[in-house]
């Protein structure tokens, strides 16, 4: 009897410890690791844009858990917290925790979205053709920097298009103030500039103007080698640019300086000609919003959104393409099959129809020697 109280004894045991270290194991899985618990938090903080609560966690984080697997994210992150809340320093700020994670992190997937904002940063802090232009300098390095390190990424396209953009500011930039020299008579200073736009910027959307006005300079001086600069300028134009306003200008200006008249260039024409921006036509508002956008009132566009928006909607075009191709593949197997089977069955008819007569031929035969017999 005392035997069997014992064993009875000893089971409870044993199932209350089981129990127990099942209980203790649900636990420890239900337990949140701490430095995954500050990501939350400064997770949440950003989304809620509580900038700074945001960065305390991050930080937090990073000092207590250098090595944690969220620490990657969380220093990106805190780059996110400076971009999003915007302004100058901000965007700096943000711009440097976007290079350092590059310099910490340069293998992990988001170095790419590093640079991509470390671009718009500073494509942010962009100003008017007339004004200061360093950020649009920054900005331009920036992509450089892009296109050699990320050569390989889907948003190369898109950065090169912001290359572009970008150019087409500095050119035009240069452009006023070679105007403003040549108004005021000082020609070197104008001819310094508008050699810059032709030597530095290609795809200038007003190159033929720019063409046309050193055309002229160069025409002007007594210089014979000034002359041979300047039949450069007007054939350039007469062979590039024929939607051009100067262009029956430039080859008038050939004809009298002695110069052949060279044939158009249709592939270069196209190029130069996709680079010529549309007019909007005129906007009673444009005024107002290009004052909004100089106090800042109107922010400029997120280039990194819309780089994100312009390559997902790039793939959902592919992915359509690709399916309809499989889908006309698929039909084009079936009609194949089909037309097959058609074969295969006319010939089998073919056949029996064959069989058929031949048998019928054969009966013929027997029955024509037995009337013989």
């Amino acid at each position: 009897m005392r035997w069997i109280v014992r064993c009875v004894a000893m089971g409870m045991l044993l199932a209350g410890l089981v129990g127990c270290s099942q209980k203790s194991a649900r636990l420890q899985k239900g337990v949140v690791p701490p430095d995954q618990t500050l990501f939350d938090t400064g997770s949440d903080y950003l989304k809620k844009g509580q900038y700074i609560k945001s960065r305390l966690a991050f930080q937090t984080l990073l000092n207590t858990y250098p090595d944690s697997e969220v620490a990657a994210e969380a220093y990106f992150a805190m780059g996110d917290s400076f971009y999003e809340e915007g302004g100058t320093e901000n965007l700096l700020q943000a711009e440097d925790q976007y290079k350092n994670f590059i310099v910490f992190y340069p293998q992990h997937p988001r170095a790419v979205d590093a640079q991509l904002k470390i671009i718009s940063a500073n494509y942010k802090l962009i100003n008017t053709p007339d004004r200061d232009q360093q950020y649009t300098r920054r900005t331009l390095d920036e992509i450089t920097q892009f296109e050699r390190r990320f050569g390989d990424s889907d948003y190369l396209p898109i950065v090169r298009q912001w290359r572009s953009t970008v150019e087409d500011v500095l050119a035009r930039g240069d452009y006023g103030v070679g105007k403003f020299y040549a108004d005021r008579g000082n020609v070197l200073g104008a001819l310094g500039r508008y050699q810059e736009i032709v030597d530095k910027y290609p795809d200038y959307a007003e190159r033929d103007v720019v063409l046309y006005k050193l055309g002229q300079i160069y025409e002007r001086s007594r210089s014979e080698q000034d002359h041979e600069k300047a039949k450069e300028y007007y054939a350039e134009i007469a062979r590039e640019f024929p939607f051009s306003r100067h262009y029956l200008e430039a080859r008038e200006r050939l004809g009298a300086l002695g110069a052949e008249i060279p044939e158009v260039d249709t592939e270069m024409a196209a190029r130069h000609r996709a680079n010529v921006k549309e007019s909007k036509g005129f906007s009673p508002l444009k005024p107002l919003i290009d004052f909004g956008k100089a106090l800042g009132f109107v922010p400029p566009p997120d280039q990194y959104e819309v780089a994100q928006k312009t390559l997902e909607a790039e793939k959902a075009r592919n992915a359509e393409l690709a399916a309809a191709e499989a889908k006309a593949a698929a039909g084009d197997d079936i009609l194949i099959e089909t037309e097959i089977r058609k074969s295969a069955s006319g010939a089998d008819a073919g056949q029996a129809a064959g069989d058929a007569g031949a048998a019928e031929q054969e009966k013929g035969s027997s029955r024509y020697k037995r009337k013989q017999d």
